[in-house]
């Protein structure tokens, strides 16, 4: 035979059971809730500043790139980046000039460089679009800045100087000198891989 059960024994008055009360998980989420309303506004100028010096970096290696193109393949009508928009973006194109035409980011895809059936055609070589919801603005001092000869240099010594911008992450601006050398710096002050332009 099974021997008798024994009670259970009783639990003394004063222990609380394990779990939590309604009023101690208010408090959680109410603090939760505040240590949200401070990270995200704060997360949300981190992701501008890193997309806005992240458009920065692209730039100056497109730059970059445009000289070194101009370099090794000597186009004989040179090559160019364009600065255009329209209602929804900003963008910014490298391009091999054409004998009358060159290409323009800024018009409907079939006729960015040009007619497809012109002779001398425009030859695209990288386009860079921006939307506009992203908050970012592009001011440049010229619509397009041209390479030409064997040494990749900015015809007349011309100089370019590009504005990107937002208002919750700054200010950087890309500029080139009169050999077609790029450089970056940062008038906000706000991004610490960037040298301040007052330097």
């Amino acid at each position: 035979m099974l021997g008798a059960l024994k009670p259970m024994p009783r639990r003394p008055s004063g222990v609380r059971r394990a779990g939590v009360t309604v009023v101690e998980l208010m408090v959680t989420l109410a603090i939760v809730a505040v240590l949200a309303a401070i990270a995200v506004p704060s997360m949300a100028a981190l992701i501008a500043r890193k997309r806005l010096e992240g458009l920065a970096q692209e730039l100056m290696t497109d730059l970059r790139f445009l000289k070194s193109y101009q370099i090794h393949n000597r186009p004989a009508t040179g090559t160019g980046i364009g600065f255009s928009s329209d209602s929804n973006r900003l963008c910014y194109m490298l391009f091999v000039h054409g004998d009358t035409a060159d290409c323009d980011c800024g018009k409907p895809a079939d006729l960015v460089c040009g007619s497809s059936t012109a002779p001398g055609r425009p030859v695209a070589l990288r386009q860079v679009d921006i939307p506009r919801s992203t908050g970012i603005r592009i001011t440049t001092d010229t619509n397009m800045l041209t390479l030409g000869d064997y040494n990749g240099m900015p015809i007349f010594q011309r100089t370019l100087r590009v504005s990107l911008a937002n208002d919750a992450a700054g200010e950087i601006v890309v500029s080139t000198n009169g050999n077609g050398i790029a450089m970056m710096c940062s008038v906000s002050g706000a991004f610490g891989a960037i040298k301040s332009c007052s330097q």
